[in-house]
């Protein structure tokens, strides 16, 4: 499993106010490549509700990997760009928490719904895992949100953390970082990483870094 993230040279990926176009068009090209490389990318329902992307191949050559949606309560639009599925298969996994009204509209549009017990509508990352294991996924890519990342970061559920460090500076308290959650606490606990590669990007102001996690 990789995670790819684009954050500034202070960690974060947005502003307080959302805004997060901090990837030069080199690094959109980087991310475009390694989607078409893997089965599946997966998102959280923040990233959907915030970015509205489409985690479609568009800028290099390659196939479509099936776009992955986690939302345990389904709280994103049912128009949100990844449910169209003409540009790409997309598999939906949600929880018995969820609107039955808006599963069965999101299943109009034929996107695949997997839905699963859950008392908060919390889905744990094996259960996520096991059901893509199930629709033959089996090289996954995450780009977000915080708190995904985090669920999967907190099961040592990761191989490669890959980060492009971008010449901003955003600041605040309450600007988004790559990895949201509790946070671990003391130094045993925390998710080590081998250093794999560096390279600075085409543009020339940006540094691209691949970490694979040590076992």
């Amino acid at each position: 499993m990789i995670i790819f993230v684009t954050m500034s040279a202070d960690g974060k990926i947005a502003s307080r106010t959302g805004e997060s176009r901090l990837s030069c068009y080199y690094d959109k090209v980087r991310l475009h490549k390694l989607r078409a490389s893997v089965d599946a990318v997966m998102v959280g329902a923040n990233t959907v509700v915030k970015d509205n992307p489409e985690l479609t191949v568009r800028l290099a050559s390659g196939r479509n990997p099936i776009r992955v949606v986690i939302d345990g309560k389904l709280v994103v639009s049912t128009n949100a760009k990844v449910f169209d599925v003409s540009k790409a298969p997309t598999l939906l996994i949600t929880s018995n928490k969820a609107p039955e009204d808006k599963v069965k509209a999101i299943i109009a549009k034929g996107v695949d719904v997997v839905t699963l017990e859950s008392k908060d509508g919390f889905i744990e990352p094996n259960t996520i895992l096991n059901t893509l294991h199930s629709k033959g996924v089996k090289t996954l890519l995450i780009e977000g949100g915080g708190n995904l990342i985090w669920s999967f970061i907190k099961e040592k559920l990761v191989d490669e953390f890959r980060v492009t460090i971008s010449p901003y500076i955003i600041g605040g308290k309450e600007a988004t970082t790559p990895v949201e959650g509790e946070g671990f606490t003391d130094i045993n606990s925390w998710l080590k990483l081998e250093l794999i590669s560096y390279r600075t990007c085409m543009c020339g102001n940006e540094i691209h870094i691949i970490y694979r996690v040590k076992t």
